[in-house]
């Protein structure tokens, strides 16, 4: 390992701690496809115990960034036809769970604040040239618009199938030219459920998952070329 990782003083929200510097390092491409994380090494560097250090790869493991190997943690290693099936079923759940983001807007418009400041912090993000900062909020959009769904059981499968691409979206959203069309994508998305218009949201979401497909795919190949053999 290089010196990405420091150690954590012991203070309150030690956990807390733990989980974004284990996050910024997995969005910082140190990490390759298919490489182990194991708690003892990652705690060492760390300076904590393995308890939190566990806990916190379990909990990027429940949002898609790892996968669980039993006593171990691996970035998870994808293939063309992965992301194709991964991808139809996006297309599926996330274009009528917008549609019912945008209704929830519609009858109550104040509940669209978190996703403006999501996209607002996307913005920035572009403007100062920070990626991972670009990264949180792309992850701070889904999340706010999905907390506008009301149907839990769609929210987890939308976050399940969105989560086990994330790995790779990793590589994609460092690139600025991507960067400004997702962007692009965000902002029309934002609109369109501050509108109401809960069809043109999903077109607009059905419209960005193409061009998210399509990035995946580009980005597999270097992916794939870095991957632990």
């Amino acid at each position: 390992m290089n010196d990405f990782l420091e150690k954590i003083q012991r203070i309150d929200l030690l956990g807390e701690r733990v989980y974004r510097q284990l996050r910024s390092y997995l969005w910082s491409g140190n990490v390759r496809w298919g490489e182990t994380l194991r708690e003892s090494i990652l705690a060492a560097r760390l300076g904590v115990s393995r308890t939190p250090v566990r806990e916190a790869l379990t909990r990027l493991a429940g949002e898609g960034f790892l996968e669980n190997r039993g006593r171990s943690f691996a970035v998870p290693l994808l293939t063309e036809e992965d992301i194709e099936e991964i991808y139809h079923l996006r297309v599926l759940l996330e274009t009528d769970a917008v549609r019912m983001a945008a209704a929830a807007v519609e009858q109550q418009p104040s509940r669209i604040k978190r996703v403006q400041e999501a996209t607002e912090h996307a913005k920035r993000a572009v403007r100062d040239g920070d990626d991972e900062g670009f990264i949180s909020a792309n992850y701070d959009f889904r999340a706010a618009w999905l907390a506008l769904v009301q149907n839990r059981r769609l929210v987890a499968a939308v976050e399940l199938y969105a989560g086990l691409v994330r790995s790779l979206q990793i590589l994609s959203l460092g690139d600025r030219k991507r960067q400004i069309v997702v962007l692009e994508s965000m902002e029309k998305i934002c609109q369109d459920m501050k509108s109401g218009d809960a069809e043109k949201a999903s077109q607009t979401m059905l419209h960005y998952l193409a061009i998210a497909r399509m990035a995946m795919l580009q980005s597999l190949p270097a992916a794939l070329e870095n991957q632990v053999s």
